[in-house]
C-alpha cells in the first residue's frame, strides 16, 4: 500500500501520513489505494480525537504543626503558677470533590475518512451468436473513459480523476492494449477475427490510474487498482453449400 500526504497552502510531502503540527492550522489530505479502492483520509488539528474524561487533582494536606509549651517563672515571694499546653491546633485536611460523571474535555481536530471503489468493467461483442472465424468480432466495455468526483472532508473539497487502460486477452493467445472501451459494429475499433472455430474465454484487465487536486494543488494518486473480468465466446465455422454447376 502506498501513501501520499498532501498539506493545504501548496505544500506536497510524499510520505506516510504523521500528521505533523502544520495540520493544526491547515488540513492535511491522504489519498491512496488499497484492496481495490480508493482511501481518502483527512485531518484537521493535533489535538485529541476523542473527548477525554476529566479528573480533578485532590488538594494537598497540610500536617497540624503543635505549639511548644513554656515553662514557668518563679519568684521568691510568689507562688509558682503553673501554666498548661496549649493544645494544638488541628487543620483538617481539604477533602477532594468527586469527579462529575460525564465531565470532558473538548476534541481539537476533525479527522475522516472514505473509501470509494471502481466499477468493474463489463465485457460484450458483436455478433453476440456464433460470431464465425475469419470475420472480425467487435468488443467494448461498459465503463466510461474517464470518472470525475468531488468529495468534501474536514472542510475541504477533493477532486479525484481515474482513467483506465484496458489490455484484452482474446483467449487464442493474442492480446491487445488501449485506452478505448471500444463500441458495436460498425464504429468499434477494438476487433480480432478467430481462425480456428472452438470455445474461448475473453479475459479483461481494466488498469485505474489517476490524480487528484486539492485548493489547486495537483498529485498522481500513488498506485493503481486491477479489476478482471472474463466471458466465454464460441466461434464457429462457415457452413459450406456444395451446388452444382449451371449448364
Amino acid at each position: 500500500m502506498k501513501k501520499l500526504l498532501v498539506i493545504l497552502a501548496f505544500n506536497l510531502a510524499f510520505a506516510q501520513p504523521t500528521w505533523a503540527a502544520d495540520c493544526n492550522e491547515k488540513a492535511c489530505i491522504d489519498v491512496y489505494t488499497q484492496d481495490g479502492k480508493i482511501v481518502i483520509e483527512g485531518r484537521r488539528g493535533t489535538g485529541p480525537m476523542a473527548t477525554e474524561a476529566v479528573t480533578p487533582k485532590p488538594a494537598a494536606t497540610t500536617k497540624p504543626t503543635p505549639k511548644p509549651s513554656q515553662k514557668p517563672k518563679v519568684t521568691p515571694t510568689q507562688k509558682p503558677k503553673v501554666l498548661t499546653t496549649k493544645k494544638p491546633v488541628v487543620v483538617k485536611p481539604r477533602i477532594a470533590k468527586k469527579p462529575t460523571p460525564g465531565a470532558t474535555k473538548a476534541a481539537t481536530s476533525l479527522s475522516d475518512k472514505l473509501v470509494e471503489m471502481l466499477p468493474t468493467a463489463g465485457i460484450a461483442y458483436s455478433p453476440s451468436f456464433q460470431p464465425l472465424i475469419k470475420v472480425p468480432v467487435f468488443f467494448w466495455s461498459d465503463v466510461p473513459e474517464v470518472i470525475n468526483k468531488k468529495i468534501s472532508i474536514v472542510g475541504e473539497v477533493v477532486e479525484v480523476q481515474l482513467k483506465p487502460t484496458f489490455i484484452w486477452h482474446y483467449g487464442d493467445g493474442v492480446i491487445y492494449p488501449t485506452r478505448k472501451v471500444g463500441a458495436p459494429y460498425p464504429n468499434g475499433e477494438i476487433q480480432h477475427s478467430y481462425s480456428n472455430p472452438g470455445h474461448y474465454l475473453i479475459e479483461l484487465i481494466t488498469i485505474w490510474s489517476g490524480e487528484f487536486t486539492v485548493q489547486g494543488v495537483k498529485a498522481r494518486i500513488p498506485g493503481d487498482i486491477k479489476t478482471v473480468s472474463v466471458l466465454p465466446i464460441t466461434v464457429v465455422a462457415a457452413p459450406s453449400r456444395f451446388t452444382s454447376p449451371i449448364n
